[in-house]
């Protein structure tokens, strides 16, 4: 009884001993951004956040459950920040076709520069492009990119 005791005494001094225990990094995880389309849907795969001069890389995912599926079209980030919202950059993207039953997915990177080159700072930024399905219908995606 006198060891459990001594043992109980011991936990509680260390507990009260105010030295925090060490800080560790909150790990930057993975957010999967589905959007339904009306023959599927895609998935625009980001991270939670991302550091100011980082090369910010996001998978898009083409699932179509019938017909097809091609994009992403005309992708672009835009700055979506308390200033408003403009167009920081417009990206050169090889689109992909999907077709039911055979998902396909491809990466976009953007080099945190704007259109002229210049690089851009700490802000909300939206990737936005298009997909098209199989009858021509086009639908605007878009994801949010946090640059801290």
């Amino acid at each position: 009884m006198r060891h459990l005791a001594a043992l109980l005494a011991v936990v509680v001094m260390a507990s009260c001993s105010g030295t925090p225990p060490p800080a560790t990094a909150t790990p930057v995880s993975d957010l999967v951004l589905p959007t339904t389309l009306p023959n599927g849907k895609v998935e625009v795969v980001v991270k939670s956040r991302y550091a100011v001069g980082d090369t910010i890389r996001a998978t898009v995912r083409l699932i179509p459950t019938t017909g097809t599926l091609r994009g992403p079209l005309d992708a672009y980030v835009q700055a979506s920040g308390f200033h408003g919202t403009a167009t920081v950059r417009h990206l050169p993207v090889e689109p992909v076709s999907a077709n039911a039953g055979s998902p396909a997915s491809m990466g976009l990177a953007w080099d945190m520069r704007d259109d002229s080159g210049q690089p851009v700072g700490s802000d909300d930024y939206s990737l936005v492009f298009t997909v098209i399905d199989d009858s021509g219908r086009g639908t605007t995606v878009g994801a949010t990119l946090q640059v801290r």
